[in-house]
């Protein structure tokens, strides 16, 4: 079935099974009309529509003027998570460098000289409970003699940096070695038997663990302390660990 557009002549061909009455627009002059289904002069041939014309009719209902087009959905922004990250960050940064100046301006203080008595005097509150020692077979270093235990606060007021000194004596009662140990961390049974020596020592030593146990330790509180010695002797026949040094808690100036 052929049909032309009423405003631009415009010729297209059309499926028979197009009811009459059906809403056409013309896809050369955007024209709407209804379908009118005439019979063509047997005289006049029909003349030959052109196939660019042929090949874009719509049937579909024309696009009114107040319709918009749809607008692509935004891309999603970022900048709040962005935002939200780069303060933790900035937290977690200023939280470390406190900690660590904190650290150092203690440790600075800890260079005065003290004597036997004025620091048997400091630690006469602080008790130990638990203590034990062992040895560990370590895959890379051999023996490890190990002492370990928890020092209490018995104090009123709250005390921090503890360290204690382990020793390990021979059968002749003479000293093998000794070693000071700050209070605050103490490994595993598993990481005792395969880390290596640097690496249980920077564990120990670890100033984040330290400072989180530490510190202000209030009237009752206690933490765990661990002295190792790698590789002793094997005529070690006893051990002693004693508490060396405390401090007090600064008073907060507000």
């Amino acid at each position: 079935m052929e049909i032309q557009c009423p405003q631009c002549s415009s010729r297209f061909t059309l499926p028979d099974s197009v009811k009459e009455g059906a809403k056409l627009r013309c896809s050369v002059c955007s024209t709407v009309f209804l379908l009118k289904k005439e019979e063509n002069p047997q005289s006049e041939p029909a003349p030959q529509p052109q196939p660019r014309q042929q090949e874009s009719l719509q049937l579909t209902p024309p696009v009114t003027k107040d319709a918009k087009p749809a607008k692509p959905a935004p891309e999603k922004k970022n900048k709040k998570l962005l935002f939200i990250a780069g303060s933790v960050l900035l937290f977690l940064l200023c939280l470390a460098g406190s900690l660590i100046w904190y650290f150092a301006g203690r440790s600075a203080s800890g260079g005065e000289v003290v004597s036997e008595a004025e620091m048997a005097n400091r630690v006469r509150l602080l008790t130990m409970r638990n203590v034990r020692q062992y040895i560990v077979d370590n895959e890379k270093i051999g023996k490890v003699f190990v002492i370990e235990g928890r020092v209490v606060n018995e104090f009123p007021e709250p005390k921090e940096l503890i360290t204690v000194e382990g020793a390990i004596y021979g059968k002749d009662k003479r000293v093998i070695a000794t070693k000071k140990q700050r209070c605050g961390t103490q490994l595993s049974l598993f990481q005792l038997q395969v880390l290596s020596e640097n690496e249980m020592d920077s564990f120990l030593n670890n100033k984040m663990e330290i400072l989180t146990n530490n510190i202000n330790l209030k009237q009752g509180a206690e933490v765990p302390f661990m002295v190792l010695f790698y590789a002793p002797p094997d005529d070690v026949a006893e051990f002693g660990v004693r508490i060396v040094d405390v401090k007090d808690v600064p008073v907060q100036v507000r």
